[in-house]
């Protein structure tokens, strides 16, 4: 039970770094004060940079490893 916890954790952890090239996916939202979401983006795993809506500074990434 431990090891599956520790597996989900690991799958999708917010991080203050930038994905590793090659090896993983990040993405990111912001929200106004009302807790809408007003943008956001994705870092993929070559490198692209896409965003949407108000997206501001890519920061607080969740990221995810590469398929």
């Amino acid at each position: 039970m431990v090891a599956l916890v520790l597996g989900i954790v690991t799958v999708g952890s917010v991080a203050a770094r930038w994905p590793i090239l090659g090896q993983e996916w990040a993405e990111w939202t912001r929200y106004d004060a009302a807790g809408n979401a007003i943008g956001g983006g994705r870092i993929e795993c070559d490198g692209t940079v896409q965003t949407w809506g108000d997206a501001g500074r890519a920061q607080g990434f969740t990221i995810y490893p590469c398929q």
